[in-house]
């Protein structure tokens, strides 16, 4: 009988065609901007594609498990050929010939359908690993928009929850309903072969299978789809109140958030709840449809036997035919509830690979080669959700190559915002940024204010920009950004950084890490966000030089915060609410005595217009398309890179 059940440093720059699905709003309200869900018809279609590359490993698992599964059938049969040589009295060799059959064939089945279940779960798993690979590619190139709109609990769920869904059922139920599929088919086959009216006596149970299946699939789907997303719902206020811990403790708040957790908790139990009640009435359907349809091939045999129509081994065989069946059936059929979870986190990762399309991939000039690209800004605007104000509104600029300009502005005027889209980090919800005046010449690069310090050795966080730079690369570009103590004894390219074992950074160290992977990159364009905004005043020259070098012979974008930063570029974009209010260099921008001007002076100290000594606003900047710290910080294979930033 069935039983109850029970912010990198370093960020390449996002494909620009990875934005959302057709139709579909990434940066709307959290409730309804989930990341899609691949439909049915759509998961299927990817699971054959993934399949299809492995046909003939395919093919030769489904011919051992079918050998094994027919092998194993022989028992029913051979144990009814026992039966008819007891009642006819044959002699003992024929009933040994029989045993010995009958343990021959129980063995070979054995062995063939363990093998054959080796294989599936070594294949299975082996598409499985490519599926999670392409999961992990595709939601670290999603735009930053996107993945913020959506929760990172939503993406994390689907990355670890889902995918441990999908590897489960993979493991430890594909092969068994696979082997019970074939034995169900086989022995129906086998039933018909003893005599077509068994066969049909067994048959009663499926309408009651039928309706059973077709009801539990009905609720199923959306049940463990709920479950899903109220899980989701529920990590995601785990996760801010972690990551805002200190504001909740300063506030107080502590007992309004336990509440919110709690009542997101019940609502995740209650409808766990309905699938428990839902599997449980599955199941007594399943068990009344076993003994509807054993007491009809019990009550046919009967028959037949008696009117002399089959023989007693014959009936006996049909019977044990029929409870075999119990097992494959009730195993396929009370499976569904583990099919059912891994489906719909199979239809949540394929939504995410779908998310984002394959990146094209380009022959990229050798270094030195190509001419910095001139960047222009035409009637961009931009908004964070629904919120009241754009943070961006029709700005229109344009970067020359191997300019470098900087944003300069009132915190909130959009400087960030605005370097972000430069960089590729989202898309304008209007207007275009173009790179170049052809195809894309080279990928852009951003450096934020939150940098991070990556667990494993110094080379492998300088590998990040490059993985095949050789340890000379490595070192030359360290002593160009001003980064010599790295190397000093003690220290050098195999010292462990991060980590409870490893060195410790302070935050111009890891500004210095950040500043020379851009020279390992070597992108045409590079957008810095206020790069040196941690370092302190012992540090902040030789990272203005590492700065200067980082940026020569590029087209550069710099949110200057300090503003001898800006006087020091090529032009300056002053903005204001959104848009460009002033543009021009330093010189030009202090002779029209306009904003930029009187946020001199007011920054300068009286006898100091170097701004040599310039007091320090707080550097703090509007919140803009930032890319997530746990998606984006993916090291490039072989580096071998992997922990959360350290300060």
């Amino acid at each position: 009988m069935t039983p109850p059940a029970t912010t990198p440093a370093i960020v390449p720059d996002p494909d620009p065609t990875a934005g959302g699905a057709p139709g579909t709003d990434t940066r709307a309200d959290p409730a309804a901007a989930r990341l899609p869900v691949a439909t049915p018809d759509r998961t299927r279609r990817e699971v054959v594609r993934r399949l299809a590359r492995h046909r003939r490993r395919l093919t030769i698992t489904l011919l051992v498990l079918v050998a094994g599964t027919a092998a194993a059938l022989a028992t029913p049969p051979l144990l009814g050929a026992v039966v008819d040589a007891v009642v006819d009295r044959a002699g003992r060799g024929r009933v040994i010939a029989l045993g010995a059959a009958l343990v021959g064939s129980s063995l070979v089945g054995a062995a063939l359908i363990y093998l054959g279940g080796r294989m599936l779960v070594g294949l299975v798993q082996e598409t499985l690993a490519g599926l999670r690979e392409d999961v992990f590619d595709a939601a670290v190139r999603l735009p930053a928009d996107t993945l913020e709109s959506a929760g990172s609990s939503d993406v994390v769920s689907r990355v670890t929850g889902d995918v441990e869904a999908v590897s489960e059922a993979a493991s430890g139920v594909l092969p068994d309903i696979t082997g019970a599929a074939l034995t169900v088919v086989l022995t129906v086959a086998g039933l018909a072969v003893l005599d077509p009216r068994l066969a049909l006596a067994g048959l009663v149970c499926v309408p009651l299978q039928w309706y059973a299946t077709r009801r539990f699939l009905t609720h199923s789907h959306e049940v463990y789809g709920d479950v899903r997303r109220l899980e989701s719902t529920r990590g995601q206020t785990v996760i801010e109140a972690v990551r805002g811990a200190e504001t909740i403790r300063a506030y107080r708040t502590q007992d309004t958030h336990l509440t919110e957790l709690a009542e997101r908790s019940e609502r995740a139990i209650d409808r766990q709840r309905d699938g428990v009640r839902l599997r449980n009435r599955f199941f007594g359907w399943l068990n009344t449809a076993e003994f509807v349809g054993l007491a009809a091939v019990l009550a046919t045999g009967y028959v037949l036997l008696g009117q002399g129509a089959i023989t007693l081994g014959t009936a006996t065989a049909a019977a044990l035919y029929f409870h075999r069946l119990f097992g494959p059936i009730g195993l396929l059929l009370t499976s569904l509830d583990d099919i059912q979870r891994a489906t719909v986190g199979l239809a949540r990762l394929v939504g995410v690979t779908d998310l984002a399309a394959p990146r094209p991939v380009s022959p990229e000039p050798a270094p030195g080669t190509r001419p910095p690209p001139a960047v222009t800004v035409t009637g961009v605007s931009y908004s964070y959700g629904d919120a009241a104000r754009e943070a961006l509104s029709d700005v229109t600029l344009t970067i020359p190559g191997g300019a470098t300009v900087a944003l300069v502005g009132a915190s909130g005027s959009g400087k960030s915002t605005l370097a972000r889209l430069v960089a590729g980090v989202g898309e304008p919800d209007r207007g275009r940024i173009a790179v170049g005046s052809g195809p894309e010449t080279g990928p852009r690069y951003l450096v934020t204010q939150e940098i991070h310090l990556f667990g494993g050795t110094l080379a492998d966080n300088l590998r990040l920009a490059r993985p095949a730079a050789t340890d000379a690369e490595l070192v030359t570009a360290l002593r160009e950004t001003g980064a010599g103590w790295a190397l000093e004894p003690g220290r050098g390219l195999d010292s462990v950084l991060g980590g409870p074992d490893g060195a410790p950074l302070d935050d111009a160290s890891v500004q210095h890490l950040a500043l020379a992977r851009v020279l390992l990159a070597d992108p045409p364009v590079v957008v810095l966000d206020e790069p040196t905004a941690e370092s302190g005043p012992a540090s902040r020259a030789v990272l203005g030089a590492a700065l200067e070098r980082v940026t020569r012979d590029r087209t550069s974008v710099i949110v200057a915060h300090r503003l001898e930063q800006a006087r020091d570029c090529d032009h300056i974009v002053l903005l204001k609410e959104g848009r460009v209010a002033e543009q021009g260099t330093h010189e030009t921008l202090m002779t029209s005595a306009g904003e930029y001007a009187a946020l001199w002076r007011a920054y300068t100290p009286a006898g100091e217009p170097d701004g040599a000594h310039a007091a320090e606003p707080p550097a703090h900047a509007e919140t803009g398309p930032r890319p997530h710290p746990e998606l984006n910080t993916a090291p490039e294979p072989g580096t071998g890179a992997g922990t959360d930033k350290e300060h």
